[in-house]
């Protein structure tokens, strides 16, 4: 994706207003996506969570979730085996380190593009404020050419 430089002050009233809804929407989609990969990110935390909870248990029930709402009993038949999803559901028996380690590099990842996302969102902030402070002088500056004519 190529960029260009534009002089904002150079733009105007209209044009500046077409560039901030165009940012605010932007703003609020990769505020969206940053949310969404936090929410990943959580659940892989939680996956990490489960597998220590499960190896320090020696309790063999469990519930089974059916739906959302609907859990039935049942209990693990290989303490320290867990099966991993890798992907457009895929599933690989893994180790309790190993699961461990898949479920780390999928955080690790996600926090490198959360990073990256944080980084945009801080650029395009700065061109929001950039925007609405070069919209307001050139309505300042109207307001005085219509005052003073």
């Amino acid at each position: 994706m190529s960029q260009r430089t534009v002089d904002l002050g150079q733009l105007q009233p209209q044009q500046l207003v077409e560039i901030r809804k165009s940012t605010e929407q932007e703003i609020q989609h990769f505020t969206q996506s940053l949310q969404a990969l936090q929410t990943a990110q959580t659940k892989l935390q939680d996956c990490i969570s489960t597998i220590d909870n499960m190896d320090a248990s020696d309790n063999p029930a469990v519930l089974v979730p059916m739906t959302s709402s609907l859990y039935l009993p049942g209990k693990t038949t290989a303490k320290g085996r867990y099966l991993v999803d890798i992907g457009t559901g895929y599933f690989v028996e893994k180790s309790s380190a190993e699961a461990k380690s898949v479920y780390r590099k999928k955080h690790a990842k996600l926090d490198g593009d959360s990073k990256k996302l944080k980084d945009i969102l801080v650029q395009k902030n700065t061109l929001m404020n950039n925007v609405n402070m070069h919209l307001r002088r050139a309505m300042m500056a109207q307001d005085q050419a219509e005052q003073n004519p």
